[in-house]
């Protein structure tokens, strides 16, 4: 049987912590096939006014859905994200992803909509926020908000 999370509003996520090496940057952009040369190469980026390679904004995405998808397990389906990048990324250092349940909604279809306010920082120094929308089962004989029809799916 598949654990459902009981959320509920001031619930901190488990902390995520993450190497940021130089490999996982890169990867990060070939993945998404974002060549820009920010993401690889080092001395175009310095010339270009930044402090090294930066992590692009899906590999941040991908992170973030990480981070939620790790607490919710394979019942929750992100419906929204919204990110702000405030900081550049670079390699060297550690990112420490941290969440709380901000919002509850009530029952619609037999889910529960939880809304989770996320931080990211490197070394302690806040680089992006973000919000996140996720869809949990309402209860655990509830279907999986992966079974929602196109026309009931409302985030």
């Amino acid at each position: 049987m598949t654990r459902i999370p009981k959320p509920h509003i001031g619930l901190s996520l488990p902390e995520l912590a993450l190497p940021l090496t130089r490999k996982l940057i890169v990867m990060g952009a070939a993945a998404t096939r974002d060549w820009q040369p920010q993401h690889h190469d080092p001395d175009w980026a310095k010339e270009a006014g930044l402090p090294d390679i930066i992590m692009n904004n899906y590999t941040q995405a991908g992170l973030i859905s990480r981070f939620v998808t790790d607490w919710s397990g394979p019942m929750g389906r992100i419906g929204r994200l919204r990110f702000a990048m405030r900081r550049p990324v670079c390699p060297g250092g550690t990112a420490t992803i941290n969440g709380m349940v901000v919002d509850l909604s009530a029952e619609i279809d037999a889910m529960t909509w939880v809304e989770i306010d996320i931080e990211i920082a490197v070394d302690e120094k806040l680089v992006t926020t973000a919000t996140v929308k996720l869809a949990l089962p309402a209860t655990a004989q509830s279907r999986s908000p992966w079974h929602c029809p196109a026309m009931k799916w409302r985030p």
